[in-house]
C-alpha cells in the first residue's frame, strides 16, 4: 500500500486571505469540523429535552409517537450519500455545515415559542448528522493528512463543547437569555462561516491525493461507531455534572478532571496518527476490551475510582474512534460515501436507540438497567475498530507532525482552572432563631410549562419568595433529556444557599434542600417499594436556626401514579414511622406527595399528629397542579403540633408545572426547648 500524501493546492492565484489559509489547512479542516461537532452537540442537547418536554409533557405525545418522529429525525443521516451525488460533496459540506451555525444562531436569537425552538434544533440535527460523513469521505479523499485533522477536529470540538458548558456551570448557553451566551455564540458562528467562505476557494484548488491501494469498501460501515461514540460521550464521559455528583466534588473540580480526560484522549490519538502502527486490529483489541471493562462497574461509592474510571475510558474511546477513521483511510480503494453514509446513518440510529432505551427504564418495565447500555455501546465501538482494522497493510499511515493541536488544546483548562479559583462555596448563615420562612418546589427538571429550560425564572421565583430553607423535588444533576444540567449547583450558586442533595431514581435525580442556615446532620432514605419505575425517598436534616433552636426537615416526592393510593400509604407509612422513631417535635414535611387532602395516605399523616399548614386557606387558592390552571392540591407543607403557622403562601407562576408552597412558622411559646440531635 503506498501512504497517502497531503493534498497540495493548485496553482492559480488566491486573495491574500485565501493563500494563508490555505498554506494552513491544519486551521480550516480542523476548525470547520472542531465548530461543527461543537454546534452538534449542543443543539442535541437542546432537541432530546425538546422531544421529551415539549412534545412529550407539554403536548403530551405518547411514547411511540416520540420515537417516531426521533426515528424520522435520525434517518435522514442515510440522505448524505444521494445530496452527495446531488450537490457534490464539497458543496453539502458547505450547505450542511453553514446551516448548521445559522440554526445554532437563530436558537440563540429566538426567545419566544419553545416549539420554534425545537424545529429549529431539529433542523441543526438533520444538518450536523450529514455534514459528518461528507466531511469523512472529503477527508479520507484528500488523504492521511486530511483524515487527521478530521480525527482531531472530532476531539477538539468535543473538548470546546466542554470547555464552553463548563464555564457556564453546565446551563448551556442555547437555553440562556443573555448576552454574554449571546456574544460566544455569535463569534464562534462567525468564525465557523469565515472558515467555510475560504475553504470554498481553497478546496476548489485542491487536488485529491492518490487513492489507497486496499481492499474493499465495506470497512467505512465501522462508522456507525460514532453513534455509540456520541451516546457515551453524551451521558457519561462528557457529563460534568454526572461526575459532580457521583464524587461529591465541586463543579470546578469535576470540570477540571473531564477537561483533562479529553484533552489526554486528544494526546493519545495523535500519537497513534502521528505513528506508524503495525497491528492495529490488537491495539484495537485491547483499547476495546479495556473500554468495557471500565464502563461496565456502572455506578461507583469511591470517588477516586469514578475519576478514574472516566479518565481511562475517555482515553481508550478517543483511542478507538480514531483507529477506526485510520482503518476506513488505510482500506479505501475507491470512492466510499455511499457506505460511509451508510455507516453513518446506522450509527445515528443506534444514538437515538441508546437514549430512548437508557431514560426509557424510569417509564416502563424492562429487563435491564440502563447502566447496561454504557458497555455495550463500548463494545460496538470496539468491535467496529477491531473489525476495521483486521486485514490491513503492514503500513498503514504516513508520520503526520500533529502535536500542535494537543499542545494549543490545553489552553482551553484555563477555562476550569480559573472557575477554582475564583469559586466561592455558599456558605451557611448564623440564624436568630424562628419565625423561619421555608418553602417546598418541584422544579419540573427546570422546564416551565411551555417546555423551555429556564432556570432563571425559577431562581426568580424562589428569590422573591425570599425562603430560609428550601425543599426541592425533580431535581436533575445530569440527565440528557433534562439539558445535562447540574440543576442543584446551579441554583445554590445563583441564590447562595448550600445544598444537601438525595439521589432517588438514579444516583443523578431525586429531591433536595437548600439552607441559609447550617445543616448539622443529614440522613437520606429509601421508600418502598424498591421495584418502581423511578425510585422514591426522602432526605431528613437537622438545621441550626440560631439562638438555640433547631429544626427537623424532612424532604420528599411520593409516588405519582394517580390510581396507586396504595404505594403512596405505604411511603407515608414509612415516614410515620421514621418520625416516631426520632421524634415528632420541631417537624416539618414538605415535598410534592402527589395526593389530595383527603386521600388515605394524606389522613395518615394527620393522624401521625402533622398539622397541614395549607388547611387554613382557600381551598381554590391552596392548589398548586398544574400550574398554569391549579385543579389539585398535591404539593404540603406539614409541621408538627408544637409548631405555629403564621403565614401561608402559595405564588401563581408557570417556571415549573406546580406551583410553590411557602410559609412562615414559629415555635408555642411554652415550647423552648432544645431537642438535640437526632
Amino acid at each position: 500500500m503506498q501512504p497517502t500524501t497531503k493534498a497540495k493546492p493548485r496553482k492559480g492565484k488566491m486573495s491574500p486571505p485565501a493563500e494563508w489559509l490555505a498554506a494552513r489547512p491544519l486551521l480550516t479542516g480542523l476548525g470547520i469540523t472542531a465548530l461543527s461537532v461543537l454546534f452538534g452537540m449542543q443543539l442535541l442537547r437542546v432537541l432530546v429535552p425538546g422531544i421529551f418536554w415539549i412534545l412529550g409533557a407539554r403536548m403530551d405525545w405518547g411514547a411511540i409517537e416520540l420515537g417516531a418522529i426521533g426515528l424520522l429525525i435520525f434517518l435522514t443521516a442515510f440522505l448524505a450519500a444521494p445530496l452527495g451525488r446531488l450537490l457534490g460533496n464539497h458543496r453539502l459540506i458547505i450547505v450542511s455545515g453553514g446551516g448548521l451555525a445559522l440554526v445554532r444562531l437563530l436558537i440563540q436569537f429566538w426567545w419566544g415559542e419553545p416549539l420554534f425552538n425545537l424545529c429549529l434544533a431539529i433542523a441543526g440535527t438533520i444538518f450536523f448528522i450529514i455534514f459528518l460523513p461528507a466531511c469523512l469521505e472529503n477527508s479520507r479523499a484528500q488523504g492521511a493528512f486530511a483524515i487527521s485533522h478530521f480525527a482531531l477536529g472530532l476531539l477538539v470540538g468535543l473538548a470546546l463543547d466542554t470547555a464552553i458548558s463548563g464555564a457556564f456551570k453546565t446551563y448551556d448557553t442555547a437555553w440562556r437569555v443573555e448576552l454574554l451566551p449571546l456574544l460566544v455564540t455569535v463569534l464562534l458562528v462567525a468564525a465557523q462561516l469565515v472558515l467555510l467562505s475560504y475553504a470554498t476557494v481553497t478546496s476548489a484548488r485542491l487536488t485529491p491525493s492518490p487513492a489507497a491501494s486496499g481492499t474493499s469498501t465495506w470497512k467505512a460501515l465501522t462508522w456507525l461507531a460514532v453513534g455509540p461514540f456520541l451516546f457515551l460521550e453524551l451521558v457519561v464521559l462528557q457529563n460534568i455534572p454526572r461526575l459532580a455528583a457521583l464524587t461529591d466534588w465541586s463543579l470546578p473540580l469535576a470540570f477540571m478532571l473531564i477537561l483533562l480526560a479529553q484533552l489526554a484522549g486528544l494526546a493519545m490519538a495523535t500519537y497513534f496518527l502521528s505513528k506508524v502502527r503495525h497491528n492495529l486490529w490488537l491495539w484495537a483489541l485491547g483499547c476495546g476490551a479495556g473500554l468495557i471493562a471500565v464502563l461496565a462497574p456502572g455506578y461507583q461509592d469511591s470517588a477516586e475510582l469514578t475519576a478514574l474510571l472516566l479518565l481511562v475510558g475517555q482515553i481508550l474511546a478517543s483511542t478507538l474512534i480514531v483507529i477506526i477513521l485510520m482503518g476506513i483511510t488505510a482500506s479505501a480503494a475507491k470512492r466510499q460515501q455511499p457506505t460511509i453514509s451508510l455507516g453513518n446513518g446506522a450509527g445515528m440510529v443506534l444514538l437515538l436507540s441508546f437514549i430512548l432505551a437508557y431514560y426509557a427504564v424510569y417509564d416502563i418495565s424492562l429487563p435491564y438497567s440502563n447502566t447496561l447500555l454504557e458497555p455495550v455501546a463500548g463494545g460496538i465501538i470496539a468491535t467496529c475498530a477491531v473489525a476495521g482494522t483486521a486485514i490491513l497493510p503492514k503500513q498503514v499511515l504516513p508520520r503526520l507532525k500533529l502535536w500542535t493541536v494537543p499542545a494549543l488544546s490545553l489552553l482551553l483548562l484555563i477555562v476550569p482552572l480559573s472557575m477554582a479559583i475564583t469559586w466561592q462555596p455558599p456558605a451557611a448563615v448564623a440564624g436568630k432563631g424562628f419565625p423561619i420562612r421555608i418553602m417546598t418546589y418541584n422544579l419540573h427538571n427546570g422546564f416551565n410549562t411551555d417546555g423551555h429550560l429556564n432556570m432563571e425564572t425559577i431562581a426568580r421565583v424562589i428569590e422573591r419568595s425570599a425562603p430560609d430553607i428550601v425543599a426541592l423535588q425533580e431535581v436533575s444533576r445530569g440527565w440528557v433529556v433534562s439539558g445535562r444540567l447540574d440543576m442543584l449547583t446551579w441554583l445554590s450558586q445563583r441564590l447562595h444557599m448550600p445544598y444537601v442533595f438525595a439521589p432517588t431514581a438514579d444516583p443523578l435525580w431525586g429531591n433536595a434542600i437548600l439552607s441559609r442556615y447550617p445543616v448539622m446532620a443529614y440522613s437520606r432514605f429509601d421508600l418502598p417499594p424498591a421495584d418502581l419505575f423511578i425510585r422514591r425517598g426522602f432526605v431528613a436534616a437537622l438545621v441550626d436556626l440560631g439562638n438555640g433552636d433547631k429544626l427537623k426537615v424532612i424532604a420528599t416526592h411520593l409516588h405519582h401514579l394517580e390510581g396507586d393510593s396504595d404505594i403512596r400509604k405505604e411511603q407515608a407509612g414509612t415516614i410515620v414511622k421514621f418520625l416516631d422513631d426520632v421524634g415528632h417535635n420541631r417537624v416539618v414535611l414538605l415535598g410534592d406527595l402527589n395526593a389530595e387532602p383527603s386521600d388515605p395516605e394524606m389522613v395518615l399523616l394527620k393522624e401521625a399528629g402533622l398539622l397541614d399548614t395549607c388547611e387554613t386557606m382557600n381551598p381554590y387558592l391552596a392548589c398548586t397542579f398544574p400550574s398554569e390552571n391549579p385543579r389539585k392540591r398535591i404539593d404540603y407543607i406539614w409541621i408538627s403540633r408544637d409548631l405555629v403557622l403564621q403565614d401561608i403562601e402559595v405564588p401563581f407562576s408557570t417556571a415549573s408545572d406546580h406551583l410553590p408552597v411557602i410559609a412562615v412558622i414559629s415555635e408555642q411559646a411554652s415550647r423552648r426547648l432544645n431537642h438535640g440531635y437526632y
